[in-house]
């Protein structure tokens, strides 16, 4: 009798629990509708937290929000000095600002009322193609540091490009260098403990990013930092699309050859960079290092050294370091993006690895086809996230009958991030077209106004296309049924994935 009171006791305590989770599921599931940034993930959340709250929930915390408000409002318990140190850096950056984009004012505009860092003059892109040149012109630059080294990435691997790194670093702190190492936790949690330590010992400042958060760090796992940075002195700095792993070096044996594209920077650029840099690293750590403010103009010419041949590139080119991240009040990474697609006239090519835009990025496109701008798109044919891959195809069939011309990259894995507008603008850095990228993670994009290295960029983008195929829209009806249903489940996950 004792045994049934108890057991109905239970189940009357489990019923009250059960109610309390499915009446929170419901509150969530009304700010999931009220909240979430697309019609898509408002509809798969509010179903799912109402259905099963219980294990959807704990979800929703970390995976629900788009915004990262604490990282804007860390900046508001800065010391005197930091904020001072902002205010210097920004003030010098606009004794270079561009006055006119001549042929972009609309880009000129957007910049202005998102109030982004400028575009400058005086600046010097040299461009970087595959992992053998980017690494060589990183080592050497590191070799001539004289004061710091800024590293930052997304991913770091413990094997021999790892390695070749932490020794040169090694070196050059033991000739008195200060290095300020910040990597993403997620991004490189496959790094070992012993790596950090070691540098750590040599000297090292080495966080991850919100490595000082606590427990309260699990709850911004969403939020990703997917920059790849490296300043010298604050002379030089690179930004693109290589971590450092073998795979960067065509040496993984699964995903084979590996294209990718970085730049190195001189100028006034190298400070908007490492601005970059700096915020992230107060987040972090919770101060500012002392670093050089002085912008020393470009000092020299910019050479294009492999693939087809090509001039010397001028020392005066116009640049903006664009950052984007869960932490802007505007989505500025979808506008600025959309912008740059609303520019193009003649040509609007894109290489990216993942090809999961959003509605306003899609429609964007289309516009630009129905003007009769020729839109091409490089994406790779292997992958490394197979879900990604599926969920690209989904979009066939809405790009089909709008002149669109997809080519699937066969010699290797493309992992560029690269966009051209006509001979006018071109960006390389970290933003991928996918939903991840553009409201999730942090990016950074170095876009320069500068004919002559743009047509560059159009060059290297016509050697990669020679080592494509063009698809055929049209063959996503020919697929298997199942291809069709699952990428068509994948799409309309892809703004919660």
């Amino acid at each position: 009798m004792l045994g049934a009171e108890v057991l109905e006791e239970s189940f009357y305590l489990f019923g009250i629990l059960y109610l309390l989770v499915e009446m929170t599921g419901i509150y969530y599931a009304f700010h999931a509708v009220l909240n979430t940034r697309t019609s898509q993930a408002a509809i798969a959340w509010a179903i799912s937290l109402i259905i099963i709250p219980l294990l959807i929930l704990p979800l929703y915390w970390i995976f629900g929000s788009s915004r990262f408000y604490a990282y804007m409002d860390s900046f508001r318990k800065a010391s005197l000095h930091d904020i001072e140190t902002a205010k210097k850096a920004i003030q010098e950056l606009k004794r270079y600002h561009v006055d006119e984009l001549h042929g972009m004012e609309d880009i000129g505009h957007t910049v202005n009322n998102l109030e982004l860092l400028p575009f400058t003059t005086s600046n010097s892109v040299k461009l970087l193609i595959n992992g053998e040149e980017t690494y060589q012109a990183m080592i050497k630059a590191i070799e001539e540091a004289k004061d710091y080294v800024l590293l930052q990435f997304y991913i770091i691997k413990n094997d021999h490009v790892g390695e070749t790194f932490r020794q040169l670093l090694t070196e050059k702190m033991q000739q008195g260098v200060r290095v300020y190492f910040l990597y993403d936790g997620l991004g490189s949690f496959a790094l070992s403990s012993r790596y950090i330590q070691e540098l750590r010992e040599a000297g090292a400042h080495v966080t991850a990013f919100n490595e000082r958060k606590g427990v309260g760090k699990y709850l911004h796992i969403n939020f990703r930092n997917h920059r790849k940075i490296l300043i010298v002195d604050g002379l030089k700095a690179f930004v693109g699309g290589l971590n450092l792993g073998l795979e960067y070096l065509g040496e993984d044996k699964n995903m084979g050859y590996w294209r990718d594209t970085h730049v190195e920077l001189e100028g006034p650029s190298v400070q908007a960079t490492q601005s970059i840099f700096a915020k992230d690293w107060y987040w972090s750590i919770g101060h500012v290092p002392e670093l050089n403010w002085q912008i020393q103009t470009a000092r020299s010419l910019c050479v294009f050294k492999e693939g087809p041949a090509n001039d010397k590139t001028p020392c005066d080119q116009k640049v903006m370091i664009l950052d984007t991240g869960p932490a802007d009040q505007k989505p500025v990474c979808s506008l600025f993006y959309c912008a740059m697609i609303n520019q193009a006239k003649e040509r609007l090519w894109i290489a990216t690895p993942y090809f999961v835009p959003d509605a306003e990025i899609i429609n964007a496109l289309k516009n630009a086809a129905l003007r009769g701008v020729d839109v091409r798109l490089i994406l790779p044919e292997k992958y490394d996230h197979y879900y990604v891959y599926l969920t690209s195809f989904a979009y066939y069939r809405e790009l089909q009958g709008y002149q669109i011309k997809i080519y699937r990259y066969t010699k290797g894995f493309s992992h560029q991030k690269v966009i051209l507008v006509d001979d006018s603008l071109s960006g390389i850095g970290t933003v991928n077209l996918d939903n991840r990228s553009i409201h999730l993670n942090f990016e950074v994009m170095a876009y320069v106004a500068e004919q002559t290295f743009n047509q560059q960029v159009a060059e290297m983008l016509e050697y990669d296309m020679n080592n494509c195929y063009l698809d055929d829209l049209d063959d996503f009806e020919k697929r298997p049924f199942w291809f069709k249903a699952v990428s068509r489940v994948f799409y309309l996950m892809s703004p919660i994935l």
